[in-house]
């Protein structure tokens, strides 16, 4: 039953990891990038959105430079970054032509999330594609991304990207067939979960270290995109690439781990403020601020505020944490931190005479633009 809600999946976003589709020597795997297209296909034909999220331009670009391992030099990776990428689509151009279904390249950065007009410009894109039957293939644009402004790795853009696109799956094809409670390579009696309701602690602790000398991932990294994908309502499932069998998959076979997402969905705006993977600046309540957010659903208000962190902007995503640094909610500020650092702890009343102005807020950050976190 756990896995009957997979089986009405439209929506469903596909990512493909580096060691999935490149050989042991980081040269491409032609028969696997063939069979999940092929597979896709399939699936596509019964009117399924898909977008594939696929890791390997930079693997497949080390190669072409001569490179045996992942350098830290952020040029080197752009540059092979640049070289694969271009061959990468060309192998998916091939393999679902060969289906008649088109594909689109997109190539996203950390800002295209994190700034409200792009989100939006990237969410209306990829429905346009959708309405041509296209498929997007989605990597993070690692030829202009920096250490500062990138993911990480796609792990986290895939998780990003369902939640932008109201996914009802997200399928995290790896080189593993889902969590196992040790590591399986290191216990013989190691069992996969079939099933994960909720990623505690403790399932945390199962994950496994980082992946090979090419990926930039590893099972920590997936159950971290798996939180953030299950509290937007989508559900997961992290299993291995190279046996890929999507219809069973779609049928809601035991297959892989599953994530079971929350029932409850963000809508528009509010699911922006709570996912962006950044935010400006963080605002300190004290308890009584705490009650008024989360008990009484009301509105921040200076009189509650203890401390501000960070130089922020009016109209900027802030978090809003407890005096034990625990984040209770996130919204979009009406004042800038310098303007809060004036009022906070104070009436609203006084708000016109501290700021000097006749045009103000009553809320630092009003209940429509306040999403909580606990």
């Amino acid at each position: 039953m756990k896995r009957e809600e997979i089986t009405q999946a439209k929506r469903i976003i596909i990512k493909i990891g580096t060691r999935v589709i490149t050989e042991n020597d980081n040269t491409l795997n032609r028969n696997i990038i063939e069979k999940i297209s092929c597979e896709v296909s399939k699936s596509h034909s019964d009117l399924k959105d898909f977008i594939i999220v696929s890791s390997g331009a930079i693997a497949l670009g080390l190669s072409r430079l001569g490179l045996d391992k992942r350098p830290e030099k952020i040029n080197l990776l752009q540059a092979a970054a640049s070289l694969g990428q271009s061959k990468l689509m060309h192998i998916y151009e091939n393999e679902f032509g060969k289906n008649n279904i088109p594909i689109a390249q997109i190539l996203l950065t950390y800002e295209d999330i994190q700034h409200r007009h792009r989100y939006l410009n990237v969410r209306n894109t990829i429905f346009s594609l959708w309405d041509y039957r296209a498929i997007p293939i989605v990597n993070e644009n690692d030829a202009v991304s920096f250490a500062e402004i990138r993911f990480g790795d796609n792990d986290m853009l895939a998780a990003h990207l369902s939640n932008m696109m109201d996914a009802d799956l997200l399928i995290v094809l790896t080189d593993i067939d889902g969590l196992y409670n040790k590591n399986p390579i290191l216990y013989s009696d190691a069992e996969r979960l079939s099933v994960v309701n909720r990623i505690t602690e403790d399932v945390k602790a199962m994950a496994m270290g980082k992946g090979s000398n090419f990926s930039s991932g590893g099972m920590a990294s997936k159950l971290k995109a798996a939180e953030i994908a299950t509290k937007s309502g989508v559900g997961v499932v992290i299993t291995h690439g190279k046996y890929l069998n999507l219809k069973s998959i779609l049928s809601g076979e035991d297959i892989g781990t599953y994530f079971t997402p929350i029932k409850r969905r963000l809508k528009g705006k509010k699911k922006w403020i709570a996912f962006n993977p950044k935010v400006s600046g963080k605002i300190i309540v004290d308890k009584g601020g705490v009650k008024a957010i989360v008990d009484e659903k009301k509105s921040l208000l200076p009189v509650g505020i203890k401390d501000v962190v960070g130089d922020f902007k009016i109209g900027d995503n802030v978090a809003v944490l407890d005096e034990d640094g625990n984040e209770i909610a996130r919204g979009l500020t009406n004042f800038s931190s310098d303007e809060i650092k004036k009022i906070m702890g104070k009436k609203t009343s006084l708000i016109p005479k501290i700021l000097n102005s006749d045009t103000y807020f009553d809320e630092v950050i009003h209940r429509d633009n306040l999403v909580i976190k606990v």
